[in-house]
C-alpha cells in the first residue's frame, strides 16, 4: 500500500522503513508517507500512520477525531468481540395429550343374581358380583359406575319398573363397598329397553339383566 499526503522528508521516510525501535507514538512535523511494501497504514485524514514495525506516528494536523487503529491507545491486536447470537426462541411446550376416559359395560343375567320377582342378593349372586369386581380391578382410577336394571315384558309394567330399580340398587350397594372412591348410581328401565324379543323364553331371559357401565382413566392389560 502506498499513499502520499505530501512529500515526507527523507529523514521521516528512513525512520518509517527502518527497523529502529520507535516510541509507541511519535509526533512529526510535516506530511507522512508509507513506503511501498510496508505493512503500515494511514488514517483517513493522513495525519497519523502506523508503521510496519507497529509504531505510531502523527503529524501536526493530528487530532483525536482522526484516531487510527493501533495509534493513540487503540490496540488492533485484540479481536473485536463478536456480536452475541440471539438466543433461540424456546420451543413451545407440547400440548398435553388428552386421553379420553375408558367406558365399558358388563352385562349380568337376572337369573344369575336374583330369584324370580326378588331383588335380594343370594349367596350365589354375591359370588357372581365378586367375579365382576375381580374383572373391574384391571381398570385404574375408576371414576364412575352406573348400574341399570332391566326386566322382560311379563307382568305389569309398573311392577317391572319398580323391580328393575330395586335390583339395580342392590348391585349398587355391593359395588359401593368394593369401590368407595367411585361415584356409583343406579336406575331401572323396566321392560322399556329390551335387547331381544319377548316372544320367546330365550329372548325374555336376555332381557332380564343388569348392566354395569364403568368409566375409568386407564386399564391394565
Amino acid at each position: 500500500m502506498n499513499k502520499n499526503i505530501t512529500t515526507l522528508s527523507s529523514i521521516a521516510a528512513l525512520l518509517l522503513g527502518s527497523s529502529l525501535a520507535l516510541a509507541h507514538q511519535t509526533a512529526l512535523d510535516g506530511s507522512i508517507e508509507i513506503p511501498a511494501g510496508s505493512s503500515g497504514y494511514l488514517n483517513a485524514g493522513g495525519s497519523a500512520v502506523r508503521t510496519g514495525e507497529g509504531d505510531c506516528l502523527t503529524s501536526g494536523s493530528f487530532s483525536d477525531a482522526n484516531v487510527v487503529n493501533a495509534c493513540v491507545g487503540i490496540d488492533d491486536s485484540a479481536e473485536p468481540e463478536p456480536e452475541a447470537e440471539p438466543e433461540p426462541e424456546a420451543a413451545p411446550a407440547p400440548e398435553p395429550v388428552k386421553k379420553e376416559p375408558i367406558v365399558t359395560t358388563a352385562t349380568l343375567g337376572g337369573e344369575a343374581l336374583f330369584a324370580t320377582g326378588s331383588s335380594e342378593l343370594t349367596e350365589a349372586s354375591e359370588q357372581s358380583l365378586a367375579n365382576l369386581v375381580s374383572q373391574l380391578e384391571k381398570f385404574q382410577e375408576i371414576s364412575a359406575i352406573d348400574v341399570v336394571g332391566h326386566t322382560d315384558a311379563t307382568g305389569d309394567n309398573a311392577m317391572n319398573q319398580a323391580l328393575s330399580e330395586a335390583r339395580a340398587a342392590s348391585v349398587q350397594a355391593y359395588l359401593a363397598a368394593a369401590f368407595p372412591e367411585a361415584a356409583i348410581t343406579s336406575s331401572g328401565m323396566g321392560e322399556e329397553s329390551p335387547v331381544a324379543t319377548n316372544s320367546t323364553a330365550d329372548g325374555r331371559a336376555q332381557n332380564r339383566r343388569v348392566e354395569v357401565q364403568v368409566t375409568a382413566k386407564s386399564i391394565t392389560e
